[in-house]
């Protein structure tokens, strides 16, 4: 059965870490999205909750398909939704990296200028803290699409048939049948 070796121990142990740090990134996206004090919130911030709801409904897919092995099960699929992450994560990670410049959070001059921290050190914190748990979201992503990558290799037949037909040339190689003299 296709489904039943990408749902080992390890692998779901995995997953689980995994929805945990996508949970903290939506959390700190999120937090950071209702502190916000004038005008909208800022794109950046908003591209980090949808990585981190994203994330979470790709978990909740991908344990849906241990029950639905063939739809949503599909190994290739589960490698699918893992490069998707991976690349959300790099995008969200490097957004919020650029945003907020990496200063030092006591440095209130930089506080005062930077539009995404708004002057406030808790801001300024939990903006790198953000960013912190996107880039480590990203090397899950990474470790996980090479895992599942191998079990989609490992899970796909090795077809032997070369071509269509009974031509010459197609199908398994099949011993000819003996001849009344050879009998």
């Amino acid at each position: 059965m296709v489904g039943i070796r990408q749902y080992g121990v390890f692998t779901w142990v995995f997953r689980t870490f995994q929805l945990a740090i996508d949970t903290i990134v939506l959390a700190l996206a999120s937090a950071l999205v209702n502190q916000q004090t004038s005008g909208g919130s800022p794109g950046k911030i908003n591209f980090s909750v949808a990585v981190g709801s994203f994330a979470i409904l790709t978990f909740f897919l991908t344990a849906v398909g241990r029950f639905l092995p063939t739809i949503l099960g599909n190994p290739w699929l589960i490698a699918f939704y893992d490069f998707v992450n991976w690349v959300f994560a790099l995008t969200g990670g490097c957004c919020i990296a650029v945003a907020i410049r990496v200063h030092a959070c006591d440095n209130q001059k930089y506080l005062d200028r930077n539009h995404y921290t708004q002057g406030s050190m808790r801001r300024c914190q939990e903006l790198k803290a953000l960013c912190f748990f996107l880039w480590f979201m990203f090397g899950l992503y990474v470790a996980s699409f090479i895992v599942q990558i191998f079990i989609a290799k490992n899970d796909t037949p090795n077809y032997t048939f070369r071509g269509r037909g009974r031509g010459k040339g197609s199908g398994p190689a099949v011993a000819p049948r003996p001849v009344m003299s050879a009998v």
